[in-house]
């Protein structure tokens, strides 16, 4: 990926005020052929539990220069792509200049403590 990774799933381990704080990511949907049928596959609710299964994935340079320079985006995660029908994927990567993952609209309706969100690649765009 060459540019950023944008996130509105804001209950994610891995959202830092809308951007993606991971270091690798995994974008799902081999047979998509629309975005709601993609998945990111990195997103795990936040708690504890989630943050401490999650710290080995955790984009510490990316995040260490954000806390310092707020004039630019520093976060930029590697993206791991099964998408294949998407034009954005070559050999399994990720090559859009900027990406959105975005919670899949209806997903989690009534908002109860068990409700897990969906989420999806805003950025899908079949070739």
């Amino acid at each position: 990926m060459r540019g950023i990774l944008s996130c509105s799933a804001t209950v994610c381990v891995n959202n830092m005020s809308g951007i993606c704080s991971a270091s690798t990511i995994h974008v799902s949907g081999v047979d998509a052929h629309r975005s709601e049928e993609t998945q990111c596959e990195t997103f795990d609710e936040k708690g504890l539990k989630n943050s401490l299964s999650n710290v080995l994935n955790m984009n510490v340079i990316g995040q260490f220069k954000q806390v310092f320079d707020n004039d630019s985006i520093e976060m930029s995660p590697r993206i791991r792509c099964e998408a294949i029908n998407c034009k954005h994927n070559e050999e399994e990567l990720c090559l859009a200049k900027n990406i959105l993952v975005d919670v899949l609209e209806g997903s989690c309706i009534d908002k109860t403590p068990l409700c897990i969100e969906k989420t999806q690649c805003e950025t899908f765009d079949e070739q």
